[in-house]
C-alpha cells in the first residue's frame, strides 16, 4: 500500500513539473479595461491588447512600448500598472502623427492602427 501511495504521489508531482506554465498577466488586462473602458474589441481581444501571434512571448508595438514603460516583470501593484498604461499614451503609434493616446481617445485598439 505505501509503495502505490509513494508513486502516485511521485507520478502526479512529475505531472505537475512536466506540465507548461503560462504567465498570464490578468492584472494587466483588468486595469487597461478599467482606465479604457470605451474601447472596442478590447474584450474579445484579452491578451491581444499587448500581445500577436501563437506565443506570448511576441508582443505587438504596443505591447512592447506598455513593456518598456512598465520595466517590471509580473508587476501586481496596481498604481504601477495604471502609471504605465498613463504614461504609454504619450508615446508615438506606427499611425503617423498619433500617439497611443490618441488612438485609445478614439476607442480603438492601440495596435490596430
Amino acid at each position: 500500500m505505501k509503495t502505490a501511495l509513494l508513486s502516485l504521489s511521485c507520478a502526479v508531482l512529475c505531472t505537475c513539473f512536466a506540465m507548461s506554465s503560462a504567465e498570464a498577466r490578468p492584472k494587466y488586462f483588468s486595469e487597461f479595461k478599467d482606465m479604457y473602458p470605451d474601447v472596442t474589441g478590447a474584450a474579445e481581444a484579452k491578451c491581444n491588447v499587448c500581445h500577436e501571434g501563437k506565443s506570448k512571448k511576441d508582443k505587438n508595438a504596443y505591447g512592447k512600448a506598455y513593456g518598456m514603460t512598465l520595466n517590471a516583470k509580473n508587476s501586481k501593484d496596481a498604481e504601477q500598472i495604471k502609471k504605465a498604461l498613463k504614461d504609454t499614451e504619450a508615446k508615438e503609434s506606427g499611425t503617423a502623427g498619433k500617439t497611443y493616446g490618441d488612438i485609445l481617445k478614439e476607442g480603438k485598439l492601440p495596435a490596430g492602427e
